[in-house]
């Protein structure tokens, strides 16, 4: 559930192996607002997980100043979603069941 909430929205696209590259993988990730005690037992890797996929050797005692920096550097690249956990876990188990493809190697999920 943790994984694939930082991997799957609804309006997150998949790629194909043409349009895909590292820095476009890492920025479709999606950075959440965990649960403080969860957020603190999982070393923050929820609400700081673009930057875990941008440079995956940045330590999690640097990992919310290192998303700070990627917000700041690059706005229209950076997600996060700020719906409650247990709402987003709804909203994408019941509506991230299959893609279609959009164009451009890029493939966006049927609506249910």
């Amino acid at each position: 559930t943790y994984t694939w909430l930082q991997h799957t929205d609804v309006d997150v696209p998949h790629l194909d192996d043409h349009a895909f590259s590292y820095m476009r993988g890492a920025f479709l990730t999606i950075d959440r607002p965990y649960p403080p005690l969860v957020d603190w037992l999982h070393h923050r890797i929820g609400t700081t997980h673009v930057a875990h996929h941008i440079d995956c050797t940045i330590p999690q005692y640097h990992a919310r100043e290192a998303t700070e920096a990627i917000k700041r550097a690059f706005p229209h690249c950076y997600l996060y979603e700020p719906t409650p956990i247990h709402r987003a876990l709804w909203r994408v188990a019941c509506n991230c069941v299959a893609t279609r493809p959009i164009g451009n190697g890029r493939y966006a999920f049927i609506p249910m």
